[in-house]
């Protein structure tokens, strides 16, 4: 983890200046996600997402967060996902202090659960344009209103 770590904040601060869109908004959170950071490597499918709450998340114990900046990991052909890495700010939109990172060395899939926000980032980055190559895929159409509460990442 100790050598994740270093990796995971390059990365973040080369995605820093991304275009994160909006795909959904409840009571609780807007997300955000950034389709340019969308990749393949065989089945699976790579891409970050924020997570904006509009209140502040107590959770992890005397670190309290607005936002969290998720790097996602999708299996397509069997419907899984994994956060491979998150970060937690201080501020809306991953802006200011990151207070709490983690990052998984070994994946640690979940099923895709119909009707949450996971899923319908699932459905987005797994959309299969005609011509995909690495890098290239683009978001599909998403209806914006899961029928679930919506998941919080997992504290890797």
């Amino acid at each position: 983890m100790k050598r994740l770590l270093p990796a995971i904040l390059l990365l973040t601060a080369l995605h820093a200046h991304a275009d994160f869109v909006k795909y959904h908004e409840d009571d609780e959170m807007v997300s955000y996600l950034d389709a340019a950071s969308i990749t393949r490597e065989g089945r699976e499918l790579r891409m970050w997402t924020i997570d904006d709450y509009k209140q502040t998340q107590t959770d992890i114990p005397n670190k309290p967060y607005r936002s969290v900046k998720s790097h996602w990991t999708f299996d397509c052909a069997k419907r899984l996902s994994d956060v491979m890495a998150a970060l937690y700010y201080m501020e809306g939109m991953a802006q200011g202090e990151s207070i709490h990172a983690g990052a998984v060395s070994e994946r640690q899939w979940d099923k895709v659960t119909p009707g949450t926000v996971g899923e319908l980032a699932f459905k987005v980055a797994c959309a299969k344009p005609a011509a995909a190559k690495p890098g290239s895929a683009k978001p599909a159409a998403v209806n914006p209103t899961p029928t679930k509460p919506a998941e919080k990442p997992r504290t890797p």
